[in-house]
């Protein structure tokens, strides 16, 4: 019985730090689709992203603890070189300290494959570090900065940002980290909530060595999303959302071409030119589920 209660404690502590937002989420799972669309293509990409988290360590102080993460995205519609079923799992693991009552520090490493999946090896693997400071000015308001380095197929990928958790009202709240993922949250009651985001991501997939030479597709896009938000009996959030992708960019790549570096989805420098390239904008729907503590 106290191993149990020892275990309940630590799932609730753990999500107090989410990189995101404060939500005590312990695993989701969401669907989503993108439609491409420009004067020559004509395409979508289906996204499917689960996730788990869990606890490792709880002390008075610091908190240790993880996330599982299991992804796919499969392009179709446009032409064999870029119609491709790519999939990324990863593992995230994250150590927080409390320095006083006002102020708290947040590490994290990440590794993981993304790949096509079809002969899976060790240049299918990358990694992502990054800390977070976080400083809290009174019950409604605080604020932080922090930077992510990734290592990308295609180079280096930097992500400064600023947090910001402000409670404007008791039912509306600005969250998330400016500018790759704000969110303002409106809180219609105890079981709906209507949620605004704007989000930024890039990736990058490896693909088969035997069948593709190890070449690698790289996709950025930004969107904007509007959601609402459904939660049952305290525990199961139900979400059903409507967006727009501002820039959706699907680059394929050959081997060797991965010297860039960039912050966020723009390249500070444009060494590897891409071998195929598709640019457009387009609507996105996205359903999912989250089980909540």
């Amino acid at each position: 019985m106290k191993k149990n209660i020892f275990f309940l404690l630590c799932v609730f502590s753990i999500f107090e730090i989410q990189a995101q937002e404060k939500k005590s989420d312990l695993f989701g799972v969401e669907y989503s689709y993108d439609k491409i669309k420009n004067d020559s293509a004509r395409g979508n990409i289906k996204n499917v992203d689960a996730f788990l988290n869990f606890p490792i360590f709880k002390g008075e102080q610091k908190t240790i603890g993880g996330r599982l993460h299991i992804k796919s995205q499969n392009i179709s519609g446009l032409d064999s070189e870029l119609d491709k079923s790519l999939y990324g799992t990863d593992i995230n693991l994250f150590w927080q300290k409390q320095i006083k009552d006002r102020y708290k520090i947040y590490l994290f490493g990440q590794v993981g494959v993304y790949s096509d999946f079809k002969d899976i090896s060790g240049e299918d693997f990358r990694y992502s570090l990054g800390a977070r400071y976080t400083i809290r000015h009174n019950d409604k308001f605080s604020t932080g900065w922090g930077v992510s380095y990734s290592k990308q197929f295609f180079g280096h990928q930097l992500n400064p940002f600023v947090s910001v958790d402000y409670q404007i009202t008791s039912k509306l709240q600005l969250t998330g980290l400016l500018p790759i993922r704000p969110k303002l949250i409106y809180t219609i009651n105890e079981n709906f909530s209507w949620t605004n985001e704007i989000f930024g991501n890039a990736a990058s997939y490896r693909l088969s060595a035997t069948e593709e030479n190890s070449r690698f597709v790289r996709i950025n896009n930004w969107y904007g999303m509007s959601r609402l938000e459904y939660t049952l009996a305290k525990h199961h959030q139900f979400s059903v959302g409507l967006g727009y992708n501002f820039r959706n960019n699907i680059k394929l790549y050959e081997d060797g071409m991965g010297n860039n570096w960039s912050i966020f989805t723009f390249d500070l420098n444009k060494k590897s030119k891409p071998i195929q390239e598709v640019n457009s904008k387009g609507m996105r729907f996205e359903i999912g589920y989250n089980f909540q503590l």
